[in-house]
């Protein structure tokens, strides 16, 4: 079974800056900064310059248009791309209405570009 095939809603291609905060490291919370190259309803996928650890908790501030949101979630997979960064998949935990409200708005404007 393709990715594709698993995903469950559309995904729209992005380009945001993202901050990640690594949520209960051994080494303690470890902070960065990345980008993001698509998102959905569910999740997102993110180029970072290090790999980030499969299974590990994950708090997420991602500028949506004029406004910022706060999700969290997990890194579902990580893998090196053609660049020699590292793109990782993060599923959110479930929304609460606002977040959910910003995130179908900046996803709209997205399939609106199409």
């Amino acid at each position: 079974m393709e990715l594709d095939d698993r995903r469950g809603s559309e995904r729209f291609a992005t380009l945001n800056f993202v901050h990640y905060v690594l949520d209960g490291c051994s080494e303690g919370d470890i902070e960065d900064m990345g980008r993001t190259i698509d998102a959905s309803e569910r999740g997102l996928l993110i180029q970072t310059s290090d790999p980030l650890p499969v299974g590990q908790r994950v708090s997420l501030s991602i500028g949506l248009g004029d406004n910022i949101a706060d999700l969290s979630g997990e890194i579902v997979h990580c893998v090196d791309d053609e660049d020699g960064l590292c793109r990782s998949g993060i599923e959110f935990d479930p929304l609460d209405a606002q977040q959910l409200s910003k995130l179908r708005t900046y996803l709209a404007a997205f399939a609106a570009s199409r």
